[in-house]
């Protein structure tokens, strides 16, 4: 009987590691699909040329990977604050606010690092036109999304 338990929780453990596998994969393939949909864009819209691009986006994705790092970290507590700022003490969300608040800065000091960055790569018309472009990418990303549930 213990052997039977034993095998049951065996095969689902295995059966539960492929799906997720399998989903894990099938968001690779999106994930990428959509990072090659926003490189497109982005490149169209700062009329890229080779050189600009072969130079921008390497430091432009070490941006947005620190830029989606400090998102998460704020994230985080507020999400720490929607669940439980009814109990948590108040030494707690004062440290919480305090992270806040060097989040913001960091934030702040990434922004200055990286326009100094793309100055450096391209013309100062075009670093500007780079946050008009973020904002067009996102929505467009919405639109896409509102598209597709329309569809269903």
């Amino acid at each position: 009987m213990n052997l039977l338990k034993l095998l049951n929780v065996s095969t689902l453990s295995v059966l539960m590691l492929l799906c997720t596998t399998v989903a894990n994969a099938k968001s690779g393939i999106k994930e990428d699909k959509l990072k090659a949909k926003k490189v497109a864009f982005f490149t169209q819209k700062l009329n890229l040329n080779s050189e600009e691009a072969e130079v921008f986006w390497p430091v432009y994705n070490e941006y947005q990977e620190q830029k989606e790092n400090l998102f998460e970290q704020r994230k985080a507590i507020h999400e720490q604050f929607a669940r439980s700022l009814h109990k948590m003490p108040n030494k707690e969300v004062e440290e919480s606010l305090d992270k806040l608040m060097a989040i913001s800065k960091d934030e702040a000091t990434l922004l200055e690092t990286y326009v100094t960055k793309f100055k450096d790569i391209l013309p100062d018309k075009k670093v500007a036109q780079l946050f008009v472009v973020e904002e067009d990418y996102k929505r467009f990303l919405l639109q896409q999304i509102r598209n597709t549930s329309n569809h269903r």
